[in-house]
């Protein structure tokens, strides 16, 4: 039955041997020990081991910067612009709009992409500082949401060397995400319901003069009616500055490596001996279509990887693992690129 059947479980066997061959109940083995003798049989391939990330842990909001929502509202068709996504970030603790960038994407369906985010956050950043933790949803550019066992994204690698924390949303928006959910209400009817911009360039421009609008202005009703920067003048600059000239000193890649090493991942060998865990590695000592359990040690700068009997199949060198995953663009690079997001019409982040 199961040969011809390939869909068929345990209780659809036992239900069709009652039906069509008159079994009864008591003539008829449990679902279990079908279920067993299928997986004996090679019908049931064995389940992908689960291997969970360290979670950031959610700090306790009792000043400004020391939590952001982060989120990119559905893609808009805005006139002359074609399709805008905002991603919006906004500080907890003082409602600031801490930042509001456009994102020009292909169409509706279209979300921005990684690189859409570091600079909306670097722009950030270089606004108000670092917080001390970013909280988002689990869309697929923050963490492998189709994976058992997930590598970390590039997203969080790049907090981590910066010493953010990265905090999932335990519901679904925008239960969690209440606050930024609704500054992508106040943001469309500010700068994008109903507007014509000749390019990309006047659409960012008018943003942020909104955005300071927002900020020093317009009062809020949990603020006494008051603006987030006339309740929380404090919030102009965390304790933590941010400087695009000096990323690369910001960024510790040991913070980076003793996450790492606190993690553990399941991969399955392809048919030509390789696996991927943030790229592609050839191992040519294990055995094609073998289950691996794979660490990163921290002493040792090598990724260890392991059979299902804890017996040691390979080790490779990854002294420069975290960097060849992150690839930060050098600081000529960065002030290029901030030059074109403040001076070209084209959007410059296709």
């Amino acid at each position: 039955m199961r040969e011809e059947n390939e869909g068929w479980g345990a209780i659809s066997i036992l239900v069709e041997l009652e039906e069509k061959f008159a079994y009864t109940p008591l003539d008829l083995p449990s679902a279990d020990a079908v279920h067993r003798y299928l997986r004996q049989c090679g019908f049931i391939k064995p389940k992908a081991p689960k291997g969970d990330l360290p979670n950031g842990t959610l700090p306790l909001v009792r000043q400004a910067h020391d939590l952001w929502e982060l989120d990119a509202q559905g893609a808009v068709a805005v006139s002359g612009v074609g399709y805008i996504s905002m991603i919006n970030i906004k500080d907890v603790q003082s409602k600031t709009y801490v930042y509001a960038f456009p994102v020009q994407v292909k169409g509706k369906k279209s979300q921005p992409k990684t690189q859409h985010y570091l600079w909306a956050l670097r722009l950030a950043f270089e606004a108000f500082g670092l917080p001390k933790a970013i909280q988002v949803d689990k869309d697929s550019v923050f963490i492998d949401n189709t994976s058992k066992s997930p590598f970390p994204s590039v997203f969080r690698l790049f907090l981590l060397a910066l010493g953010v924390e990265l905090c999932f949303i335990q519901v679904p928006p925008p239960a969690k995400q209440a606050m930024v959910e609704r500054s992508h209400q106040t943001l469309f009817n500010q700068v994008l319901k109903g507007k014509t911009y000749p390019h990309w360039q006047a659409l960012f421009t008018n943003t942020n003069e909104r955005r300071w609008i927002l900020n020093h202005k317009y009062p809020c009703r949990t603020l006494n009616r008051k603006a987030p920067l006339q309740a929380f003048p404090q919030v102009k600059q965390s304790q933590r500055p941010y400087y695009l000239e000096q990323e690369q000193e910001l960024v510790k890649f040991t913070r980076v490596e003793q996450y790492l090493a606190n993690c553990k991942w399941f991969r399955k060998v392809s048919s030509v001996k390789t696996v991927s865990l943030g790229k592609i590695h050839y191992l040519k000592n294990a055995q094609p279509k073998t289950q691996l359990s794979i660490i990163f040690c921290g002493e040792s700068k090598k990724l260890i990887f392991r059979d299902v009997n804890e017996l040691l199949v390979q080790e490779i060198e990854a002294k420069d693992f975290v960097q060849q995953l992150l690839k930060l663009p050098t600081q000529k690079k960065l002030k290029a690129k901030r030059k074109q997001l403040f001076e070209n019409k084209k959007f410059p982040l296709e």
